[in-house]
């Protein structure tokens, strides 16, 4: 009974705000509390509790009164707008974008609250008075919680990136909100990060503290304003942050400050040192980019790469893109790129840009459509590239051009979404590297001229995109030739790591690819599917895996009509036409003249390898010579393998333990008309064998 008088006498005080009110409480409460020793002890500590309660009101009553007289007309209008943003959560938030410096892209944003529709409240009159009301844990709970709804409400626009939340670790938070907040942190861990200023203040366990239950919730830590205040490198121990942010201080004017070079320097390489990413932030303009992408900063945040916005951003200006890129590779390279941005429907000339130390010509800033003309020398070779801005579609002419970039780095590099058709005239030349053609975008060859692409060592790529990539439509419709050569580790002629679409309409190609894994057409761990018409191809693929036309692990479709095609492999497994691993290879010949030469300890003319095919050929000639103790003619030693010749004029020389053309039902062979030669050896038949 006596501990329920208490109870309701602890309830009453958190109404009262005055000692002369808590006076009449204590009164009650003395009348209609037991006598005993124990009851008096705990009436006594209540009462204690009680005192401290209301004279901790007072005080801060009497400090709001004071403050309220000494502020001016405009500081009291604007305390009572925070005050009502306050009291009814009305805060909004804007994103701006952190970029990373290895290529341009979108890390994470910040999120910076907002008093929309409250001119001229701005964070630091929000700060500045919540401070004042002592409502500092109001605005740390509002930010966590609705930041963390708006990535609740909004996920596809935050996928794969991470939301730095501001946040004042020695503030006070309602008990009771605290397991909410974690809560909601815990959910979101993966697009999480709680950025803190650093200050001495703070007590070594308490940080301790405050960093376990991120760390056990799996919520990363920045620093933010590194380089101001109490910041200094051993304070870094203390925290262990996952980010650091260098303060804009020591930012601003550093390309001219080689005070401000060498600190932001030793903070970098201390980051690095201990598995920190640094991010520079109040980066204004492109002196300032340049010189901390030299430097080798990880993030940048800045008006000059992007302003915070209501709207999250998804991606950079192309041109913001492109000169960062630019500085990372003069960071690489020891030399500066000077880059030629072309107008619209200019001529270009080679020889000029050469005598003036261009490097880069990059089109399509000027215009998202249009046309470009590059015009070289035939005895010119020039270590100019070329770049076409995002979106561009249009008609870039090559006459008498010799491109190249380093090794890696491609000599014409398309960007996403572009809609691009290359026009030769005359013998062009690409050395190092090829075309990057991104998922995106569509690449269309025309014109009567020729088209040589000698590539450097290292993983290469002849027309398409890396082993790691995709790549967009590519349509050949050129009635020069085209011819390709890399001899190095691994890649591809024409074609990528993850595929895409190839169709070949008419022109010459010769394609030689000699490496470890060499592709000529195709694809190395996606599908391929290739188109041909009317062309004549010989292609030429050694190394340990080759495959001419098709796929190392991916399935192969592949339709052939009135071509000629000549494939020469030569390796340790090996296809002509089709896949290695793929779980389907399918091949359709119609009007064609194909020649298959292999040679490996396991090979298969047409056809998947290891698992099925379907092969469909007629009206056409077909010669295939083999040599491998597994070499077969048709599709896999394993079965599943379908065979129709219709009108075909067959033969195959096959040096192999394997005696047989295709190992297949007899109801999925079908020869119909034709002729047919099969030596296996001495040993000589007119069928198919199966």
């Amino acid at each position: 009974m006596n501990e329920n008088i208490i109870a309701e006498f602890l309830e009453k005080v958190l109404t009262l705000h005055t000692l002369n009110d808590l006076k009449e409480a204590e009164e009650k409460l003395s009348a209609d509390a037991e006598n005993t020793p124990e009851s008096i002890r705990l009436r006594n500590a209540a009462v204690s509790v009680a005192y401290e309660l209301i004279s901790a009101r007072e005080k801060q009553a009497a400090e709001e009164k004071s403050m309220l007289i000494e502020l001016s007309e405009t500081e009291k209008n604007e305390r009572a707008l925070v005050q009502r943003l306050l009291d009814y959560n009305m805060f909004t938030y804007h994103f701006q974008p952190i970029v990373r410096t290895d290529n341009g892209e979108i890390y994470s944003y910040e999120a910076l609250m907002r008093a929309e529709g409250m001119p001229g409240i701005t964070p630091f009159h929000i700060l500045k008075y919540a401070e004042l009301s002592h409502r500092l844990g109001d605005v740390e709970q509002y930010t966590f919680m609705n930041v963390t709804r708006y990535i609740d409400e909004h996920p596809d626009l935050f996928e794969g990136r991470k939301v730095f939340i501001n946040s004042m670790p020695n503030v006070k938070v309602d008990p009771e909100k605290i397991p909410l907040i974690y809560k909601q942190l815990e959910k979101h861990a993966d697009h999480i990060v709680v950025e803190m200023i650093e200050n001495s203040e703070f007590v070594d366990d308490k940080l301790e503290k405050i960093k376990e239950r991120f760390h056990d919730i799996g919520i990363p830590i920045a620093i933010d304003d590194f380089g101001t205040g109490y910041s200094n490198i051993s304070n870094l121990l203390r925290y262990r942050p996952d980010y650091v942010k260098i303060d804009r201080s020591l930012i601003s004017g550093i390309q001219d400050n080689p005070n401000k070079r060498h600190l932001v320097r030793e903070i970098i390489d201390f980051c690095h040192g201990n598995s920190i990413m640094a991010l520079a932030e109040g980066v204004e303009n492109s002196d300032e980019l340049r010189t901390l992408i030299l430097m080798g900063i990880d993030l940048i945040q800045g008006f000059y790469t992007a302003r915070p916005s209501s709207e999250v951003m998804r991606s950079l200006p192309y041109e913001i893109k492109s000169e960062i890129k630019a500085h990372q590779l003069e960071r690489k390279d020891g030399q500066r790129m000077r880059v030629y941005q072309s107008p619209n429907g200019e001529i270009i000339s080679l020889g000029r840009l050469q005598r003036s130390d261009y490097s880069k010509i990059l089109i399509g800033t000027e215009s998202s459509e249009g046309t470009a003309t590059v015009i070289g020398e035939p005895q010119l070779y020039t270590g100019v590239h070329i770049e076409v801005a995002e979106g561009f579609k249009g008609i870039i002419t090559l006459e008498n051009a010799h491109l190249s970039n380093q090794v890696e780095r491609p000599s014409i590099d398309i960007g996403d979404n572009c809609d691009v058709t290359l026009m030769l005239i005359g013998d062009n030349k690409l050395a190092n590297s090829g075309i990057r053609v991104p998922p995106s975008s569509k690449l269309t060859f025309e014109g009567k001229g020729s088209l040589t692409i000698d590539l450097g060592s290292s993983d290469y790529y002849g027309i398409g995109n890396d082993l790691k990539s995709a790549h967009g439509d590519i349509t050949f419709d050129q009635d020069g030739s085209i011819i390709i050569s890399a001899e190095s580790h691994s890649g591809v002629c024409i074609g990528s790591g993850l595929g895409g679409n190839i169709n070949i309409r008419r022109g010459r190609y010769v394609i030689r690819s000699m490496g470890a894994m060499s592709i000529g057409i195709g694809a190395s761990e996606g599908p391929a599917n290739i188109s041909i018409l009317g062309c004549d191809l010989d292609v030429v693929a050694t190394g340990a895996y080759s495959i001419a036309m098709g796929s190392v692990s991916g399935n192969a479709e592949i339709h052939m009509i009135y071509s000629s095609i000549k494939c020469h492999t030569e390796s340790q497994l090996s296809v002509g036409i089709g896949s290695l691993h793929g779980e389907m290879s399918k091949i359709h010949a119609e009007s064609v003249n194909i020649n298959l030469v292999g040679s490996a300890d396991a090979l298969t003319a047409m056809g998947s390898l290891i698992n099925g095919s379907e092969i469909t050929i007629a009206r056409s000639g077909v010669k295939i010579k083999g040599d491998g103790s597994k070499a077969m003619v048709f599709g896999s030693a394993n079965g599943n393998t379908k065979v129709f010749l219709t009108d075909v004029d067959f033969s195959a020389e096959m040096s192999t333990e394997m005696r047989v053309c295709a190992v297949a039902d007899e109801r999925d062979v079908r020869v119909s008309g034709g002729r047919c030669r099969v030596h296996f050896g001495s040993w000589e038949s007119d069928k198919l064998i199966i």
